[in-house]
């Protein structure tokens, strides 16, 4: 994890989504059928369809109506080509756009939808992101610089809160980066000068874990602590030290261990509530 505005590099900015069947509450069951970027700084768009599984003619019910349903005539239709042919292709058409610059991929609750489901896919195949690539979450930065009173937050509820009016064919991979960019560039007044936290591939987000908000994940960057497998490092760091010197519990030299990290800055209320979770996270 590194700040979005402190970052050195040279950044371009990548708004994507991704349409996919399965149900993102159980990762392992989601498939990509449909991808769309777009370059913020070249304004040149990628999109294309995918076929989750070559030849398969049945694909499971959208887990809500509002999702269309997956054909094999559609994907026929749309010439829809397999994920390692279409994320090769992708890959190549991103360094074309940034260059030297580093990649920002930005997409509305990338850390627990579009980011690991196209780590997923591409571990279908045997086949990895690229290292330098960076995931920004425009669904935070939007709770970050709007109130929003109905609470609604996701990218149809902030587009009908900011423009008056619903996304066009919603759940279309290139309409909702369309509506995402809008979004983003009325909320940072088109200076796409962004705030937030960006976390490379192959790393999950601190924000993952229930309870960790955006304080939390503050307290745990300061403390060095920049991902779940980091903060499980010091876990499992502190618990192997714990019973072995005195015999703590698992259970209780977590809570020990984040008292001691994050104890001074945030409620114990809210310390004992993650650490629960986290006993929950290791023992599944």
């Amino acid at each position: 994890m590194e700040h979005f505005h402190n970052f050195p590099p040279k950044k371009s900015l990548f708004v994507f989504d991704l349409e996919f069947v399965g149900d993102v509450r159980q990762l392992d069951t989601c498939q990509i059928w449909e991808i769309a970027v777009y370059c913020v700084q070249t304004q040149q768009w990628f999109d294309t369809v995918v076929d989750p599984e070559k030849g398969k003619q049945l694909f499971p019910e959208p887990p809500i109506p509002e999702i269309p349903q997956l054909t094999r005539q559609f994907l026929d239709q749309n010439k829809a080509r397999t994920w390692p042919v279409v994320f090769a292709d992708l890959e190549q058409w991103v360094n074309k756009q940034c260059g030297t610059d580093v990649p920002i991929f930005i997409s509305h609750n990338t850390f627990r939808a579009d980011k690991p489901i196209m780590e997923l896919e591409c571990s279908r195949y045997n086949m990895q992101l690229p290292l330098h690539w960076y995931f920004f979450d425009s669904l935070h930065y939007s709770r970050r610089m709007i109130k929003n009173a109905t609470g609604n937050y996701s990218l149809t509820g902030l587009h009908e809160q900011l423009f008056n009016k619903p996304i066009m064919n919603a759940h279309r991979a290139r309409n909702d980066v369309s509506a995402c960019t809008k979004i983003l560039n009325l909320l940072s007044n088109g200076s796409w000068q962004l705030v937030g936290p960006i976390y490379p591939s192959q790393t999950t987000s601190l924000r993952s874990i229930r309870w960790v908000g955006q304080k939390a994940e503050e307290v745990l960057y300061q403390a060095n602590i920049r991902s779940v497998e980091q903060l499980l490092i010091y876990i499992q760091n502190h618990g192997r030290q714990d019973f072995i010197l005195t015999g703590l519990t698992y259970e209780l030299s977590i809570c020990k261990s984040l008292t001691l990290v994050m104890g001074l800055k945030l409620p114990h209320e809210n310390v004992k509530n993650i650490a629960k979770v986290l006993v929950d996270y290791i023992n599944h």
